[in-house]
């Protein structure tokens, strides 16, 4: 009986060491102030090509309420000059993410064709966006240049050994990386919508063999988390087309043309590779919010489509706002028009970057022979 006296103490003062030890000892395993950082807090900042990141630039945006630069980054990345654009960053007491493009891929286009996305084949709706293009001939597919999409299974092959190339010994200090298109390519289901991502060749033959299920975005993520721990991998994904699209709508964009789209299988196959990222991955997720690009309007959308974004229809499990990072359209726009896109972007719970120089989204239809010999040495 006198042990159980002096047990309860000692059982207090355990359990205030495992509490402290379980706080702290993340930290005092990872002495990397840019590691603990990453994905701790919202991403506020603005993404500009790497030869604009002047020490100028970064204090005049940092006043502006910036905490982070997102920088693109391709495979003609000099190592040297990123070194010393990321210690300038470094001086400027902001954090630095990297940006790089994924499906749209004109080096890989051109090597492989038939790795490409396909335009479509059900409806031809796209058409009418571009009347000079290629007919559909017996022995041919039109696809949607340059968009490589990880969907094909030697295509995701490729893109995991090219961002490994790219991240592996990047120098200088660096918190995350902003990965766009993750899905298939433009107009997918062939309505001539730009946000109809879903679908590799909709109607028409494949030329690749597909990657297994509807987790390629998923698994490319996971992947690159383990192999980077610490790091905040973010990919940036485009909402399905709108009820607001159909041709019988009111006040109807026509941006699909005379295809139901968003009453059809878009949103549920939307949701399928959706739903498998939001399972694989907990942190952040980018919003493609590039109204001009999109045809939208830059005001209302910011709402609307942020809307269909975290909570998406026909079976999309719900993000929550503060994981949602809003990348927004500010290229080719004069300063004073984006003081109010900003301060839109700040009233919203979450991230948000403000693209000041493009991201590209164009595509243009190509025909290709279903027969075509891979490329040497694929």
């Amino acid at each position: 009986m006198p042990h159980r006296k002096n047990r309860l103490p000692c059982l207090r003062q355990l359990s205030s060491l495992f509490c402290f030890l379980w706080i702290t000892l993340p930290s005092l395993l990872c002495n990397d102030p840019y590691v603990n950082a990453a994905g701790a807090d919202p991403v506020r900042g603005v993404l500009v090509r790497p030869e604009r990141v002047t020490s100028e630039l970064l204090e005049a945006w940092k006043a502006r309420g910036a905490t982070s630069v997102v920088v693109p980054v391709d495979d003609a990345l000099d190592r040297v000059q990123w070194a010393a654009m990321a210690n300038r960053v470094e001086q400027a007491e902001l954090l630095l993410y990297i940006w790089i493009e994924v499906a749209r891929n004109p080096a890989m286009a051109e090597a492989h064709p038939e790795w490409m996305a396909a335009a479509g084949g059900h409806h031809q709706d796209w058409r009418r966006r571009f009347p000079k293009a290629p007919p559909t001939r017996k022995g041919e597919v039109v696809k949607a240049w340059p968009w490589v999409p990880i969907g094909y299974a030697p295509a995701f092959e490729a893109h995991r050994q090219r961002l490994r190339r790219v991240l592996d010994g990047l120098p200088g200090k660096w918190s995350g990386v902003f990965l766009n298109d993750l899905q298939a390519g433009p107009s997918s289901c062939g309505c001539g919508n730009d946000q109809c991502r879903w679908a590799l060749d909709y109607g028409t033959p494949s030329t690749a063999p597909k990657t297994p299920g509807d987790d390629a975005a998923a698994r490319l993520v996971s992947e690159l988390q383990d192999a980077h721990p610490g790091k905040a991998f973010i990919p940036v994904w485009v909402t399905e087309c709108e009820t607001i699209d159909l041709a019988d709508a009111e006040g109807s964009t026509g941006l699909c043309g005379t295809v139901p789209c968003a009453k059809g299988s878009c949103w549920p196959r939307y949701a399928a590779s959706w739903n498998s990222l939001l399972k694989a991955a907990n942190g952040p997720v980018a919003w493609a919010a590039w109204s001009e690009t999109f045809e939208r309007d830059p005001v209302k959308w910011v709402e609307t489509g942020r809307a269909l974004f975290e909570n998406p229809p026909h079976g999309g499990l719900v993000l929550p706002a503060e994981r949602t990072v809003t990348v927004l359209q500010g290229w080719s726009k004069p300063d004073n028009a984006l003081i109010p896109l900003l301060e839109r972007a700040k009233r919203v719970s979450g991230g948000w970057v403000l693209a000041l120089d493009p991201i590209e989204q164009s595509w243009e239809p190509k025909a290709i022979a279903l027969d075509r010999e891979p490329a040497p040495g694929s």
